[in-house]
């Protein structure tokens, strides 16, 4: 079995993360033998889905939190002139 070079890597990183689950499953039914896929492929492919998983839940975190906290303070209103 040979190595994925690096940008090999970054491929199926980015299939992971800009395709999150359904992207992973494509490359998965379409991934062949001999291209990468078996080599290891496939661990950075879901290493990025759950980067991108991570990544979301954070954001949505945050964002609630820094909403809760204008809410709190009184700096959540609008003003429409």
């Amino acid at each position: 079995m040979r190595e994925l070079s690096g940008l090999a890597k970054f491929g199926y990183f980015c299939v992971g993360l800009f395709g999150g689950l359904p992207g992973v499953l494509v490359a998965w039914f379409m991934g062949k033998d001999g291209w990468g896929w078996s080599e290891g492929g496939k661990r950075f492919a879901w290493l990025g889905c759950l980067f991108f998983l991570v990544l979301g839940a954070v954001m949505v975190l945050t964002g609630g939190v820094f909403v809760l906290l204008a809410l709190v303070t009184g700096n959540a209103t609008v003003n429409v002139s």
